[in-house]
C-alpha cells in the first residue's frame, strides 16, 4: 500500500518507506522601530512551505535503493512534482514541490540506509 508520492517517486511500506514526515510553514514579517514604544511588525506574505521526509531503507533485504536514487535524478532535473498523502483509499494533494537536499547515511556496508528527503514548494 502507498503513504505518499512526490511525482513518480512512491513511498510504500516495503521498499521506499518513509518513516516521518515533518511539514513547515513560515510568514515573513518586516520589523520596524516605533518612537517611544516596541518595535512593530508587518506582514509581508508566506514563504514557501518545506516538507522534510526521514526514512530508512535495507536495500539488500527489501530494495527500494532504485526509487531512492530516482529522487535524486529529480533533484538534478529540476523538474516540479506534486506531492500526494495517502488518506485510506483517498489522496491528499500536498501541493506541487521540487528537491532541495537529499541526504543519506549508510550503514553496516550499506545494508542499511537512513535517508532525508528535503522538498521545497515550488
Amino acid at each position: 500500500m502507498a503513504l505518499m508520492s512526490i511525482g513518480p517517486h512512491v513511498f510504500k511500506v516495503i521498499g521506499l518507506n518513509g518513516k516521518s514526515v515533518d511539514f513547515s510553514t513560515e510568514a515573513a514579517f518586516a520589523e520596524f522601530p516605533r518612537w517611544g514604544a516596541a518595535d512593530g511588525a508587518q506582514f509581508h506574505g508566506m514563504r514557501r512551505d518545506t516538507m522534510v521526509i526521514t526514512g530508512v531503507l535495507f536495500p539488500d533485504a527489501i530494495g527500494g535503493e532504485a526509487d531512492y536514487q530516482a529522487i535524486r535524478g529529480s533533484q538534478r532535473s529540476g523538474r516540479v512534482l506534486p506531492a500526494l498523502r495517502m488518506q485510506g483509499f483517498a489522496a491528499d494533494v500536498l501541493g506541487s514541490f521540487v528537491v532541495e537536499r537529499v541526504s543519506d547515511l549508510s550503514e553496516y556496508n550499506g545494508q542499511k540506509i537512513a535517508f532525508e528527503v528535503e522538498l521545497r514548494a515550488a
